[in-house]
Formats: structure tokens, sequence, C-alpha cells
């Protein structure tokens, strides 16, 4: 039987009393972080992306626009789940100390449930010109995922997307079925229209409420039904949802299962505006080499510690098997933590 978020919750809620207790009797504490597991980066690329990351943290944090809450204990490495059932077991467990998720599922597990708290708040609205920057490197875009033979239908859905952005629609979407939804811990599902010919079928994971979201019993909700409702009547095709273990999304999309997988970790949005999709290599060059110029020599080290550690290019696929494209991101958002009360 398939884990879901809400039972997880659910059993969280229920059995936090009793780990509190035991952490208070002097049973360790993971030193770890739980983060979902990318389909591209070894645990080591992982480590050394956080590592070259900390400057970039730091002064995101001197400027205002990440928040942490001291729990005094350093993080010396990082666990992969598959899941994020597993993670909120794993920070129930002591396994992590705490879990890194997107800021609006941080949100949304603290909304539905009152023994978690984010020990990283985001604030975007302070951003200067270079922490945006650092936010467009730091944070994760999330895209809809297809063989590279289904170049076709990525187009088509590139084309839709690129229009939702154009009239509103996209933008009112994320703030009602996203934003508000994260607030107060309740995705509502969005009906979708029937039309001739065979479905679109998109594998969804449950594993990012209130973005990717399926309930208890199964049914689908969130985000995900709003956007592909959307995307399905533009298109004036069905859109039939297949839930899948978030390991398991490519291996459907590659066994052909599924013609499209809901969510990628890609480029944000701020990175896809000003890369190579609407730019040559020279014109790229030279806008990088342009912001460059504007740096003081400490925004130069953190922009080069990272590029090292993990050049964009692998970064920005690091969620994506060989043989596969992806579409316009639809929605951007930092990773922030989540621990326990």
């Amino acid at each position: 039987m398939k884990k879901h978020v809400s039972m997880a919750l659910a059993l969280l809620l229920a059995l936090s009393v009793l780990t509190v207790s035991a952490l208070a009797e002097g049973s360790d504490v993971g030193e770890a972080v739980g983060y979902l597991s990318f389909l591209n980066l070894s645990d080591e690329m992982i480590m050394a992306r956080r590592e070259a990351e900390r400057p970039a943290r730091k002064y995101l944090r001197e400027h205002g626009v990440l928040e942490f809450s001291d729990t005094g204990l350093p993080r010396t490495h990082m666990i992969p789940y598959d899941t994020l059932d597993a993670m909120l077991m794993g920070l129930l467990s002591g396994e992590v100390r705490e879990i890194e998720v997107p800021d609006c599922t941080a949100k949304y597990l603290c909304a539905v449930n009152d023994r978690v708290k984010q020990a990283m708040l985001y604030h975007p609205e302070k951003a200067d010109e270079f922490s945006q920057d650092l936010l467009g490197r730091l944070g994760s875009g999330y895209s809809f995922m297809m063989l590279e033979k289904n170049s076709g239908l990525r187009d088509q859905f590139d084309q839709v997307i690129e229009a939702m952005k154009a009239d509103g629609t996209l933008e009112e979407l994320v703030r009602v079925h996203i934003t508000e939804a994260a607030r107060s811990g309740k995705p509502e599902a969005v009906k979708f229209e029937d039309f001739d010919g065979e479905p679109i079928r998109v594998a969804v994971t449950g594993s990012l409420p209130p973005m990717d979201y399926v309930a208890e019993d199964g049914s689908f909700a969130g985000f995900n039904t709003a956007i592909l409702a959307e995307i399905g009547k533009r298109l004036e095709k069905n859109i039939e949802l297949v839930q899948t273990d978030s390991v398991g999304r490519s291996l459907a999309l590659a066994q052909g299962k599924v013609d499209v997988v809901f969510w990628t970790r890609g480029m944000t949005e701020a990175q896809f505006r000003y890369g190579a999709p609407t730019m040559s290599e020279e014109e790229f060059e030279a806008f990088i080499q342009e912001k460059r110029a504007k740096h003081t020599e400490e925004e130069t080290a953190i922009m080069s510690g990272m590029h090292e550690a993990l050049p964009p290019g692998e970064h920005s696929y690091r969620d994506m098997p060989e043989g596969t494209i992806t579409t316009a991101p639809y929605y951007s958002d930092m990773n922030v933590l989540v621990t326990l009360k």
C-alpha cells in the first residue's frame, strides 16, 4: 500500500510527544539534513555543492533574505530520501535534525501539523540585486519532463506556459493553489474538462504539497490539478494523472507508462530567462561578464566557489536522466529547513 503525506503527518502528530520525550532522556539526535534525492547527483556532489553554498547562504542571512533558527549543532552530512513521507519519518526518528523542502511545502507542513516549524525563513522581498542572483542559483525551478522523442509535446507545453505567463493566468494559479493553499493547508482540486482522443498521462508524486499533492484517499488536488487542467483546456487534450513515487517518476517515463512527469528540478525562472534558451553562447557570456563586473571581491568569490563545486550546466540537469527534456519552468522556489518544535 502506498504511503501518503497526510498519513505520515498524522503519524508524526501522534508520535511526536513520545519522540520528544525520548530525546529529552538523552538519545542522540542526528546532525544531518534530509533531502529528496536527485536523479543525477551523487551524495558526494551534493555535499560539495552544500559546502560551496555556505558563503552564499551567509550573505543572504546577513542581508535578511534568509533567517535561521539557531539549533546549536553543525550539520555534518545530508541524507537522501525517496519520498517526503520517508523524510518525515527520518525527522521523527531523529535520523535527521531537519529536512530540506521548498518554502511552499514547509509552510504547508507547518499549517497542517503544529509539531513542526520552519528552521529557516525565506524573505525574498529583502533581496538586493546580488541576492537575487544568488537566489536564482540556490533555488529550484520546477518544469515538466518528457522524453527527447516527445519534443513536439514539449513545444506545445512551452507555448501554453508562455501564454499563461503573458496573460497572468499562471501567476493567479500560483497565488491561489500554492501560496494561499500552503498557508491554509487545504489544497483544492480543479476539475478537468473532457475532450476526444487519447489522454496525456502525467506522473504526479504527492511529495511536494501543495504544488504536487495527493490526498490520503488517493485523490488528486492542489496546483498539479490546477495547472494541468488549464493546459489540457488550452491544448484541448484529456489529462490523466498517474501516481508514482518521486524516485520512480523517471522510470515510469522511460517505460512509457506516462508521457510527462509533473515536476523535475532544474533552472529557476531567473536562470531560464537569462540562459541559453534566449541567448547565443556569445550573448550569454557577455551578459555574465557584465554582471561580474559589478561584483565586489566577496561576491565574485561566492559565485566562483559555487561554479567550481558544481558547474551551472550540471546543476541545472541534476534531476534529468539522459534522454529527457524539460519545459520552461512554471514555478520557482527556495529550499528551506523544517524541524521538530
